[in-house]
């Protein structure tokens, strides 16, 4: 086997595992308890979203771990991410400790904190990314940064299964997982080292363009226009689904479950599809996703306004939530495709940042009127058919002048 075909499995199984230690905000809902059954009694629920607040602001706030990995390299964005890490977490549990901050100091003091855990963890995820997206052998680069997207998404079910199985104290829970993150960066930079393999691709430093310059690419617009108008709406409707779902006259709970299954398959079968037809390039790919996102929320929209049975209410979310799994491998395609290698991270991570500021605008200007009826979910499924209908519509006249001119 040539070298150009070994894939490193044994490093995406270390990646995958890596991962699945670092997504805290995504189980915040089953482990947060512990903060009022323990040091916090008085906390309201104003003050938990605080501080899961917080802790979104640091997980979103990707471009700090990309710039880094660019600038700096690997080794450096791995132990600033994790010296973030630790320091949060050192932070956590000593304002957890009874007396040393009073009930109303605590959530600014904790949010505080867990803004710099999840700044950590999210330069530990960029360090991770951008070593996957960089490094990996470019002909299986989709399926490579769907299980990169996977493995983030499942540590949700691994610390809920945690939490649910031994019930640990916020000091515990925090001082185990800063223990587990620990190994995990010694074994990455001591034990695996960067890449060096020959059949991988090297970054030539001289290849980088700032922000500023990537701003004005077509590329980088286009990709861009693609997260506001057709991703964010599928992170706000995956947190709608239950409610969504019991609107519309269906079990809610099996409306999120399945949801979220079809969004983990899709993304390994888009990114295993998309490497196995490289005929089609990733900007077309892409496009083709973010239109059938757009026909899965016109579904959904038809069954708000009633015209439709509730049944097919199953077949947007699904659909939607599908193609939003399989728009990871895709970004991360378009992006070694579009950009040169030494200025990845920078690119990717204002690409999931420009998802985080996109939710808080749909949070305050395009939420449900009421959640106990379809019809109150019509502005904001017809803003997003509304949104990724136009998102689509400005990549279509490129995609058309490409392939007439490959029919002439």
């Amino acid at each position: 086997m040539a070298p150009d075909d070994v894939y490193p499995c044994g490093r995406m199984i270390f990646h995958l595992g890596f991962l699945m230690a670092l997504g805290t905000i995504y189980a915040y809902s089953t482990w947060s308890p512990a903060f009022v059954n323990g040091s916090f009694p008085d906390w309201t629920s104003e003050d938990l979203g605080f501080v899961y607040s917080m802790g979104i602001f640091g997980a979103f706030a990707t471009p700090f771990g990309g710039m880094l990995y660019d600038k700096l390299g690997p080794t450096a964005t791995y132990v600033i991410g994790l010296a973030l890490t630790l320091l949060g977490i050192c932070g956590i549990t000593a304002a957890s400790q009874p007396g040393w901050l009073s009930q109303s100091q605590a959530p600014y003091v904790v949010g505080l904190c867990y803004y710099l855990e999840e700044q950590g963890s999210s330069t530990l995820y960029m360090g991770i990314a951008m070593d996957t997206l960089v490094h990996f052998p470019a002909k299986n680069v989709s399926v490579s940064m769907g299980l990169v997207a996977l493995g983030y998404g499942l540590s949700a079910v691994l610390m809920s299964f945690i939490v649910s199985s031994f019930q640990p104290s916020i000091i515990g829970f925090f001082w185990c997982l800063g223990v587990v993150l620990t190994l995990f960066c010694l074994m990455r930079v001591f034990l695996l080292g960067d890449f060096t393999h020959s059949g991988w691709q090297q970054v030539d430093e001289n290849e980088a363009i700032s922000p500023s310059d990537a701003l004005r690419t077509v590329p980088f617009r286009q990709l861009i226009i693609y997260s506001l108008g057709c991703l964010v709406p599928c992170t706000v409707l995956l947190s709608l689904l239950k409610s969504l779902g019991d609107a519309g006259g269906i079990d809610g709970s099996s409306v999120a479950q399945v949801a979220l299954i079809s969004n983990c398959f899709g993304r390994i079968v888009v990114g295993c599809g998309y490497d196995y037809y490289r005929d089609v390039p990733s900007h077309d790919a892409l496009l083709i996703a973010c239109a059938g996102i757009t026909a899965g929320f016109g579904i959904l929209l038809l069954q708000s306004l009633g015209t439709i049975p509730s049944v097919l209410l199953w077949v947007g979310c699904v659909s939607v939530t599908f193609l939003f799994g399989g728009s990871a491998p895709l970004v991360g395609a378009f992006v070694k495709d579009h950009f040169p290698s030494s200025s990845s991270g920078t690119i990717f991570g204002l690409h999931q940042v420009s998802i985080a500021f996109g939710n808080l605008l749909w949070a305050l200007f395009l939420g449900p009127t009421s959640t106990s009826e379809s019809a109150g979910f019509i502005r904001p499924v017809l803003g997003a058919f509304v949104l990724s209908g136009v998102a689509v519509a400005t990549g279509f006249p490129d995609y058309m002048a490409r392939h007439t001119k490959q029919k002439s």
